[in-house]
C-alpha cells in the first residue's frame, strides 16, 4: 500500500470520527482539516492552513500551545496539550490535542497527524470537584476538623493537615504514619477503649459506625481530648464483603471537655447546697428553740438566721454562676460574719473572731467564703455549733507574704478518730483552697474538737 493510498484512508477515517483531526507536514505545516474541524470553529481551510488555525486558540493559552508544538516538532515526539479553542459562536471550550509522527523507514518524520477532543464537560466537572473539595476543606477548617483514613491491610493511618495540626505534627498535605504509631499518641488508659471501638467498627455484621472520646498526649507532653468519628469501608474477598479500614474526622473537644466537667462539678455543688441548706434549717430550727422563750421569739429569731443564711449564700455563689457581685472589696472579718451569723446564738458568746484588717478582693470573696460555710456547716452538724456550750474561735495574723488563718472547735462530741470519709463539701473546700486560692489547707482531729489551719498568700487574697 503506497502512502497516498495510506493518506485517502486516512481521510475517509478522519471524517468520520467525531473528534476535530488534523495533520501536518514534518516542519508542522497544518495543511489538512476535517469537516468537523470546520463546522466547529467556523474557520475554513484558508483561515486555518498553516499557523492560521492558532487564531481559534484562546489568547492565555497560546504562549504555552506555541511552546510544547515547538518542542514536539523539535524533539519528533508525540504532542499532547490542553488549551480552550473558540467555537464558531464565539464561546471558548477546552480541548484535549494529541499528534503523532509519522516516521518513513529511516526513521525520518514525515507527517503529523492528531486530534482534537473537547473535553469542556470533564474540565467543568473537574472544576466543580475542585469548589467542593475547596468548600469541605473551608467547613473543616471552620469547625476545626481534621480528617483520617486507616488502612487495616496494610497497618496504617493517614491524615490531613488538619489531623496534623491537632497532634502538633508540622505536616504539608496528607501525612501517614503506621497504626502502632499512631496509637502510641494515645493516652495508655485510652488505648485499650480505641482499639476495642475499631473492632466493633469492623466486624462482620456491625453497621460500621465508629464514634469514640480519647485523650491525646502531644509530644510537648500536654493532654488534649479528642472526638473521633467515622465508618468502615469494606473490599469484597471472593464471593464476600469484608471492613478493610475505617475513615471519618476527628476534632479537639478538650474545651468543650473542661466545661461539661465545670457543669459536672456546679451540678453537684449545687445538688450538696440544697442538701446542707436542709440540714442547717433543722439545726437551725433545734438552736433557737433552745433558747427562745416563746414561740413568737423563736419565730423572729429563726426569721433572721434564715436571712443571714441567705446573705452567707450570695458570698458563696458557685464559681460557674454568670451573675457577678460587686467589684468592690469586702473587709475578712466582715465576710467571717456574714458567713456565720446562720450560726450563731443571739448572745454571740459561741463564736469569736479575731485578727487585723484585711481586705479580701472580689475574685477571691467566694473562694473563701465556700471554705468558711462548708467548715460552718459541718461544725453545725457534726462539730462544736451542734452543742449549746460549744465553742468556735477563728483568729489570723498577717505575714509579709500571706496570712495564717486558724479555725479551732470545742466544747463539740468527743472526736475519737479523724473520719474514713471525705465528703463532696471537703473535697470541694480543699480544691478552692489549693486552686483558686493557692494556699494549704491542714486538719487536725483532736479529741475536744477540729483545728483547721489554712495559710493563704496575699497576693491571692487581694486580686
Amino acid at each position: 500500500m503506497d502512502f497516498k493510498e495510506t493518506e485517502g484512508q486516512f481521510a475517509i477515517l478522519a471524517e468520520s470520527l467525531p473528534q476535530l483531526v488534523w495533520s501536518a507536514r514534518s516542519d508542522g505545516y497544518n495543511d489538512y482539516f476535517n469537516q468537523r474541524w470546520h463546522e466547529f470553529t467556523g474557520l475554513n481551510y484558508e483561515k486555518s492552513a498553516g499557523d492560521r488555525w492558532k487564531s481559534a486558540i484562546h489568547p492565555d493559552d497560546l504562549p504555552p500551545a506555541e511552546v510544547i508544538w515547538a518542542q514536539a516538532i523539535a524533539t519528533q515526539r508525540p504532542y499532547e496539550v490542553e488549551y480552550r479553542l473558540r467555537k464558531a459562536s464565539g464561546e471558548y471550550v477546552w480541548v484535549l490535542v494529541r499528534g503523532n509522527p509519522v516516521c518513513d523507514t529511516g526513521g525520518k518524520v514525515v507527517r503529523w497527524f492528531g486530534t482534537a477532543t473537547d473535553i469542556e464537560r470533564q474540565k467543568q466537572a473537574e472544576e466543580a470537584l475542585r469548589s467542593l473539595e475547596k468548600q469541605y476543606r473551608l467547613a473543616l477548617e471552620a469547625s476545626r476538623l481534621g480528617t483520617w483514613k486507616i488502612d487495616l491491610d496494610r497497618g496504617v493511618v493517614s491524615w490531613d493537615e488538619g489531623t496534623c495540626s491537632l497532634f502538633n505534627i508540622p505536616h504539608n498535605g496528607l501525612y501517614s504514619l503506621p497504626l502502632d504509631e499512631a496509637m502510641a499518641r494515645i493516652h495508655e488508659d485510652d488505648r485499650a477503649l480505641v482499639a476495642q471501638r475499631m473492632a466493633m467498627a469492623t466486624a462482620r455484621g456491625s453497621n460500621g459506625r465508629y464514634e469514640v472520646e480519647y485523650r491525646t498526649v502531644t509530644p510537648e507532653g500536654e493532654i488534649r481530648w479528642i472526638r473521633s468519628n467515622g465508618r468502615a469501608y469494606h473490599v469484597r474477598d471472593g464471593n464476600e464483603l469484608r471492613a478493610a479500614g475505617l475513615s471519618g474526622v476527628i476534632s479537639d473537644i478538650t474545651e468543650q471537655h473542661a466545661a461539661e466537667q465545670a457543669k459536672q462539678l456546679l451540678t453537684r455543688e449545687l445538688t450538696h447546697r440544697v442538701k446542707n441548706l436542709f440540714a442547717i434549717a433543722n439545726g437551725m430550727v433545734s438552736m433557737t428553740a433552745r433558747t427562745a422563750k416563746d414561740p413568737k421569739e423563736m419565730a423572729n429569731l429563726l426569721r433572721g438566721r434564715l436571712s443571714a443564711l441567705s446573705r452567707a449564700h450570695e458570698l458563696v455563689r458557685p464559681i460557674a454562676d454568670p451573675v457577678r457581685r460587686s467589684d468592690s472589696d469586702i473587709d475578712l472579718e466582715q465576710l467571717i460574719k456574714a458567713v456565720l451569723a446562720p450560726y450563731r446564738e443571739a448572745d454571740g458568746d459561741q463564736v469569736a473572731i479575731e485578727g487585723p484588717a484585711l481586705e479580701v478582693g472580689p475574685n477571691t470573696t467566694t473562694s473563701l467564703a465556700l471554705v468558711l460555710h462548708e467548715l460552718a456547716t459541718n461544725a453545725a452538724k457534726y462539730g462544736c455549733l451542734s452543742r449549746a456550750k460549744g465553742l468556735l474561735s477563728i483568729g489570723w495574723t498577717m505575714g509579709a507574704d500571706g496570712i495564717d488563718l486558724v479555725w479551732t472547735e470545742t466544747g463539740g462530741p468527743p472526736i475519737p478518730h479523724p473520719p474514713t470519709f471525705e465528703g463532696f463539701g471537703t473535697q470541694l473546700a480543699l480544691r478552692s483552697i489549693t486552686g483558686q486560692l493557692g494556699g494549704t489547707l491542714d486538719r487536725e482531729w483532736r479529741r475536744e474538737g477540729l483545728r483547721v489551719h489554712m495559710a493563704l498568700p496575699l497576693s491571692r487574697l487581694r486580686g
